[in-house]
């Protein structure tokens, strides 16, 4: 061994400058949401409509961009990930042969969800001062799809260049190829701070190694050994909700439908491997599989979206995934599902499908569950717990069963409100019944 500071220098190991992340093997993610919005906020300001038609003299006044965009990059892939809400003025003219004015308006365009998964197919909300006119009618027809395409077309732009921006920052590789690397493993999940998350990462990492049926064995005889130290009882928190036990029974039977929902069940990381497992039944036909607003993480959604890559679910057109406890980072990965199955659609957005009113929050009263929850007079609710309108009959028959069976346990609740600028969206929230100084368990009127 060489003294320090002797010695041939080929044979002394040196620390490499990219060693905390080689080869930008982890997610790493850059918060780009300034340039994101002025440079849309700028070229949409600059537009100049088609000239010879109604639209010649119309013109974007203001452009007002709200939202969060990132830059993830993953393995050498990079991905713009974006959640935006663009808002346009625009103002405009009819005018003769001579250039005198025979007509004049203004009003708004707004593109509310601007995201990868909607890009393609983006919804306007058009508003206008003089609805019905000419120039009205050619700015909500022509006009809304030319900005609409632009729209478009700049997004791409941006996505091009934080592609250009990566390819120019990567190093030079020097000496043989690296060799290939395997399947990313789960996201780390700190195991102190959940343990049921903790557990979905180890039995997803067992899925990875060592396959479908070793995963099994390990779970099983896991079970076995938490239900010796309690007694025969199992852990609460891994044990499936009872939808998703239903819709395993009918996965199993071949029975299940094509639409499978599981949205606002409480289902967990934990949850995920035994449907996993029957995804991969040669006799499911499951299309579109609903698994919003539960309580997945970036370690469950990498898991599932994993085994969907690799072949799980072969007649799946959708999955949707919005309101759960996901990150940008975690919503990258559906554009790495993306490109190992483009006929699979995965959506983020935060609503349930097909929400219809069950009922409406009356008066909520001070300091009790429901108003420490943020549950507020006026909410109509359309989720309580795995009840949603399909399975309603009315407060008395489905709601108060769950709120006397959950006292001093947690439901979540899914409440569409009105917002302060008139729009209106569906709210999360989390509900526990318990005894307080008032009347009920809740504090709250549904009627």
């Amino acid at each position: 061994m060489a003294k320090i500071g002797t010695g041939d220098e080929r044979w002394i190991v040196k620390e490499r400058s990219d060693g905390a992340n080689c080869n930008n093997w982890h997610w790493t993610t850059k918060d780009v949401t300034g340039h994101a919005k002025q440079v849309l906020g700028d070229k949409l300001r600059e537009l100049v409509f088609p000239a010879g038609g109604p639209l010649e003299h119309c013109r974007i006044k203001s452009a007002e961009v709200k939202g969060e965009c990132s830059v993830n990059n993953r393995k050498g892939r990079t991905f713009l990930i974006y959640e935006l809400e663009i808002k346009l003025k625009w103002e405009g003219e009819l005018r003769d042969e001579a250039g005198v004015s025979t007509a004049s308006t203004k009003g708004s365009l707004k593109f509310p969800d601007v995201t990868s998964t909607d890009i393609d197919d983006l919804e306007c909300e058009f508003e206008s001062k003089a609805p019905g006119t000419p120039l009205s009618e050619a700015m909500r027809k022509a006009g809304a799809a030319f900005v609409k395409a632009k729209v478009k077309e700049i997004v791409l732009e941006l996505q091009e260049e934080v592609r250009a921006g990566a390819a120019e920052a990567k190093p030079v590789a020097a000496g043989p190829a690296p060799l290939k690397a395997p399947m990313p493993q789960p996201l780390k999940v700190e195991p102190a701070a959940a343990p049921a998350m903790a557990a979905a990462a180890a039995s997803a990492a067992a899925y990875a190694v060592k396959g479908a049926a070793a995963a099994r064995a390990a779970e099983a005889a896991d079970s076995d050994d938490d239900d010796a130290k309690k007694g025969g009882s199992g852990d609460d928190e891994e044990a499936p909700p009872p939808p998703l036990a239903a819709a395993l029974k009918q996965l199993r039977a071949g029975t299940a439908p094509k639409r499978l929902r599981l949205s606002n069940c409480g289902i967990r990381d934990v949850h995920l491997q035994p449907l996993i497992d029957q995804l991969h039944n040669s006799q499911c036909g499951v299309e579109h599989l609903d698994l919003a607003f539960n309580r997945l993480s970036d370690a469950g959604v990498h898991v599932l979206l994993k085994a969907v890559a690799g072949g799980a679910a072969l007649e799946l057109q959708s999955v949707s995934l919005g309101g759960n406890r996901v990150s940008a980072g975690g919503m990258a990965l559906s554009q790495w599902l993306k490109q190992m199955r483009g006929d699979v659609l995965v959506e983020w957005k935060d609503q349930l499908k097909d929400a219809k009113s069950m009922c409406t929050v009356g008066t909520v009263y001070l300091n009790s569950p429901a108003q420490t929850t943020g549950l507020r007079s006026g909410d109509s609710v359309v989720a309580f717990g795995p009840c949603q309108f399909a399975d309603f009959k009315s407060v008395t028959e489905s709601i108060v069963p769950i709120v006397k069976a959950s006292v001093g346990k947690p439901i979540d609740v899914v409440v569409v409100r009105m917002g302060e600028d008139h729009s209106v969206h569906q709210v999360a929230l989390t509900l526990t019944p318990k005894s307080w100084s008032g009347a009920g368990l809740l504090g709250c009127i549904l009627k």
